[in-house]
């Protein structure tokens, strides 16, 4: 009964630990493209650290006499996330007004550290799993050569990942894991951007600094395969981020990402216009 309620505890923990842990990257500024314009990106994001705090909730039931009663227990815990992967984006405005439309996917990891006691077990994937999702973006102030564009963005991604491999806090066990993990995550973002154009030798280049906050509700959803058990948990994140685009050809050039607060993160990329 012991082993039993300290695995759903743990399963329970990575349900709610994991739904913020996915925080999509803007990885373009808020300067309107022109119409009928594609752009694309392809990136490695890297996220470093993430600290969260989690209210744990548990029933369990006990005997009394000739009566069953329910005890409730509830536990913050603070984890540690990271992960790693590869994405593309695609972005398309059909028309003068501002509105993009893209469309994203790609593979990606991570590992997860929970406390346990005086040590942190540790759970990792053995292969990538996927993320794909699109949104739109709006350009609210268009650039100009004096004044600087701003843009609200919204966006949906679904992903999902399987637990593989499980190390205990003391590295005494070692095991292979059969669990998976879906999300879904529902993300806005406000940005502001200015575009620097100068010339390198006889080619139009430019830069584009750009920064923001991007609100997530991310919904995860928890299966442990060998018992068929399901556990889900909601939570909403708030991260400020920064970048900027450097295109010293005309349709060439490098994005680099980086977020903070509830999330430490950097992407880094190249970026295509046509």
């Amino acid at each position: 009964m012991r082993v039993r309620n300290a695995l759903i505890y743990q399963i329970v923990f990575i349900g709610i630990c994991l739904s913020p842990l996915q925080a999509t990257e803007i990885m373009s500024p808020a300067t309107q493209l022109g119409s009928k314009r594609l752009h694309g990106e392809v990136y490695y994001r890297h996220m470093a650290d993430q600290e969260l705090e989690i209210n744990v909730g548990a029933r369990s039931p006990l005997r009394v006499g000739n009566s069953t009663i329910t005890a409730t227990s509830n536990t913050e815990l603070e984890s540690q996330g990271s992960g790693n992967g590869v994405m593309g984006k695609l972005t398309f405005q059909p028309f003068e007004s501002g509105l993009q439309y893209y469309v994203l996917g790609g593979v990606s990891t991570y590992d997860l550290k929970i406390p346990s006691g005086s040590y942190s077990n540790s759970y990792a994937t053995d292969n990538p799993g996927y993320v794909v999702g699109g949104g739109i973006k709006y350009t609210l102030v268009p650039y100009t050569m004096v004044t600087p564009a701003l843009s609200l963005e919204f966006s949906a991604t679904h992903s999902r990942y399987q637990l593989t491999k499980f190390v205990s806090g003391d590295g005494k066990v070692i095991s292979d894991s059969s669990n998976r993990l879906t999300l879904f995550e529902i993300q806005g973002a406000l940005m502001a951007s200015k575009k620097f154009i100068f010339d390198i030798g006889s080619v139009k280049a430019s830069i584009d600094p750009y920064l923001g906050v991007k609100v997530s509700r991310t919904r995860a959803e928890f299966d442990e395969l060998s018992t068929g058990a399901n556990f889900s948990g909601t939570r909403v994140g708030v991260s400020p981020f920064f970048g900027f685009k450097f295109k010293p050809f005309p349709y060439e050039g490098i994005v680099v990402e980086g977020s903070v607060l509830n999330e430490t993160s950097a992407s880094v990329g190249l970026t295509f216009g046509f």
